[in-house]
């Protein structure tokens, strides 16, 4: 019997052999057969519980007892219960935020029903752990216990490499996107948010006196001063080359969009010092304001981008709420 090296097959095989040592035969060949899954099972990647139809523990790998850091009584006491081992791990705060009672009742509920259940657990060491249980036929229940640690660090990497920009860590212009789509369904229920569309003044020059790594040095620079100017609840994001955008919630009225264009303009306007040489830049910032200029979010960047060029065409250094009249 080959041993599964993924979570999802590793219920199915146990499942599998307890199936066969169950199979009729002679009480000596039922012992070689419960032997030898014994043995495979201590070999497998992983902890592996099995559960009789009481739910009481009949088998537990030794890997299983470690990952889950059963205590010595609990692993040495003869057959315990799905509960004891449930109310270990709820006392631990090991199955999430909630009273003890409560999540004890809720687990044992869905394991009498014989419901499949799965969930991660966070080992107090960092550690990740898959939790598989899978309701046996004819009465009794499998868990396996696989740690998943580098496979959700590696999904997680992913995930964030798929919407933040590559170079100064900010979120692309997807996950604004969806950052603006949440918050303009806020403001439809009630409340007020603005988009700022940003443009850095007199980049280019510092890309062709200084090179491009200078340059990139500085979107960096640019990136963690404007990230770290805004409130927890608002998304900068860099939309490409030297723009970025801002999306700000919960506001009371536009000034306070005014206020945050202001701030930024100053932030921006002050020298960086790049290694051994000094530039300044600046910015123009382009404003619209939901609901008075929209509800609708692509309407409402173009806007913002329509305010940014009125504002770029007075002079740079400016900022400019979106005006129908004279966008």
């Amino acid at each position: 019997m080959a041993l599964p090296q993924r979570s999802s097959d590793a219920a199915a095989f146990v499942e599998s052999g307890v199936r066969e040592f169950r199979r009729p035969g002679t009480e000596v060949d039922l012992r070689a057969r419960v032997g030898l899954f014994e043995a495979l099972v201590e070999r497998f990647p992983g902890g592996v519980a099995l559960f009789d139809r009481d739910l009481r523990l009949v088998f537990g790998n030794s890997t299983l007892k470690e990952m889950l850091g059963f205590p010595e009584e609990l692993s040495t006491a003869a057959a315990p219960t799905m509960e004891a081992l449930v109310r270990l791990e709820a006392a631990r705060s090991e199955l999430g935020p909630g009273e003890v009672e409560k999540l004890v009742r809720s687990r044992l509920a869905s394991a009498r029903r014989g419901e499949a259940h799965r969930c991660d657990r966070v080992n107090p060491d960092g550690a990740i752990l898959e939790i598989r249980g899978l309701p046996l036929e004819g009465g009794g229940y499998v868990t396996t216990c696989l740690d998943v640690t580098e496979q959700r660090r590696t999904q997680a990497t992913i995930a964030h490499m798929a919407n933040h920009d590559p170079l100064t860590g900010l979120p692309n212009r997807l996950l604004f996107n969806d950052r603006l789509a949440n918050a303009v369904a806020q403001v439809k229920r009630g409340g007020m948010m603005a988009v700022h569309y940003l443009d850095l003044d007199r980049f280019k020059p510092v890309n062709d006196t200084h090179g491009h790594r200078a340059g990139d040095e500085l979107l960096v620079r640019v990136a963690n001063e404007m990230r770290g100017s805004v409130r927890e609840g608002d998304t900068v994001a860099r939309i490409g080359g030297d723009e970025f955008a801002i999306v700000q919630t919960g506001i009371d009225a536009p000034a306070d969009a005014g206020a945050l264009a202001r701030r930024m303009m100053l932030l921006l306007s002050r020298p960086f010092e790049l290694g051994a040489c000094r530039v300044r830049i600046g910015a123009s910032v382009g404003i619209a304001v939901a609901p008075e200029h929209g509800l609708d979010c692509d309407e409402l960047l173009m806007r913002a981008d329509k305010a940014l060029y009125r504002s770029k065409r007075l002079g740079r250094g400016r900022f400019r709420f979106y005006t129908p009249e004279r966008a």
